[in-house]
């Protein structure tokens, strides 16, 4: 079907769109029941005529066959009657035109339903197919933003995989290296590679004693002695803890350790048996790291108790001088300017919050108008949309939309 119509009247083709269509169906209507009101009213009008002109003609030919001759109202009479049947025939005549011409006009307005059911027809399909367009947009959309989300997580999780297997290539090499290194190498190579700042000496061959000697050393000096031995025995032996106590008193070290894969009964990868440490040879280094920092801690100790006095003249100078003032002036600017930068990007957040929103509540505004305009021109065809209707009334007050429905 072609998107206009002809003018019966001029032939002239108009154009049919969707914001015409109704003006046109009403404005035909409207013709057709004038013309056919027109057309009623102009027959009764020609038949109430006629039947008051012959009335008054037979009337006048009653006078005339009363007053005349017989002959000559005969005669007249014959004229009249030919006159009445004239005039009976021509209203015959004017009967059937009428009713021609209604049959015309039932015609076209056949012609106009079948055209607006085409034309309604050709709606619904245009809006079908924009109803699935939109659909598949929006689907496709969502579809995209869900495989974003997908490959973000897929990526974070990669990420927390590797970081994962990372850690744990580290903590077995770690582990096996503390493993291998202490027993299978000398013990000192592995104390030097994890205390580089610590002076680590190892007993010459030959001399009775243990294994290394470690000086631990801080950013204050020396701190202590520490002083390991290393036993790759199957079997426990309670005289390796005499022998490593007389070793490290004649050392003047403060700790002693025994490494070792075979602990004493009760012992769990670290101990202590009669003042001497022990241990299993993958926790050698944590130990020796608490261990050291307990040394320091005891070294700093013994700092502060002798230089009490001289530290807190020095810690009041240092509070009440300029170099102080200055640094606390600095943290709090810094922090002002932190403070500042966060703020601005809060706004700035919150900037972009209230846009989106915006964005969203026209976005929805507007698919709700578009979805009540088609409702309009369509009717009960549309499917419904759940998030653009109304919620259903409660069982016991039904609304009207729901007896509607």
């Amino acid at each position: 079907m072609s998107d206009s119509i002809t003018c019966p009247k001029c032939k002239t083709e108009i154009p049919l769109t969707e914001a015409i269509k109704h003006q046109v169906e009403e404005s035909l209507r409207a013709d057709f029941e004038a013309e056919r009101e027109r057309l009623a009213a102009e027959h009764a009008r020609v038949l109430a005529e006629k039947d008051a002109e012959v009335e008054v003609a037979v009337s006048e030919a009653r006078e005339e066959i009363a007053v005349a001759a017989e002959a000559q109202a005969n005669e007249k009479m014959a004229i009249q009657l030919r006159d009445l049947s004239a005039q009976l025939e021509e209203q015959g005549n004017l009967r059937r035109e009428a009713q021609e011409r209604e049959l015309e006009l039932l015609k076209e307005k056949r012609a106009l339903e079948a055209e607006r059911e085409a034309l309604e027809l050709k709606v619904q399909r245009q809006l079908e197919g924009e109803r699935a367009t939109i659909v598949a947009s929006t689907t496709e959309r969502v579809e995209e933003s869900w495989q974003l989300k997908l490959r973000e997580k897929d990526l974070t999780l990669e990420q927390m995989r590797k970081r994962i297997d990372d850690l744990q290539a580290a903590a077995d090499q770690k582990r096996s290296g503390l493993q291998g290194e202490v027993l299978e190498r000398e013990i000192e190579d592995v104390l030097r590679e994890a205390f580089p700042r610590d002076a680590i000496e190892p007993v010459k061959s030959g001399k009775r004693g243990a294994d290394v000697l470690q000086r631990v050393r801080s950013a204050r000096g020396e701190c202590g002695k520490i002083l390991w031995e290393s036993k790759n025995h199957k079997h426990w032996s309670d005289a390796w803890i005499d022998k490593l106590r007389s070793d490290q008193q004649a050392e003047k070290a403060d700790l002693a350790i025994i490494v070792t894969a075979a602990l004493p009964g009760g012992t769990n990868r670290i101990g202590s048996v009669r003042g001497v440490w022990v241990c299993d040879p993958a926790s050698a280094v944590p130990l020796a790291m608490a261990l050291r920092q307990h040394l320091e801690a005891m070294a700093q100790a013994r700092t502060v108790e002798a230089n009490r006095s001289q530290a807190r003249g020095e810690v009041y100078e240092y509070i009440c001088g300029l170099e102080f003032k200055h640094r606390v002036t600095n943290t709090v600017a810094a922090a002002i300017a932190m403070k500042a930068d966060l703020d601005a990007e809060r706004r700035a957040a919150e900037r972009l919050f209230a846009k989106r929103e915006k964005l969203i509540d026209a976005q929805l505004q507007n698919s709700a108008g578009m979805y009540g305009e088609l409702q309009a021109i369509v009717g009960g065809a549309l499917q419904p949309v759940a998030a653009l209707e109304l919620p259903p009334p409660s069982d016991e007050e039904p609304g009207p939309l729901a007896l509607a429905s």
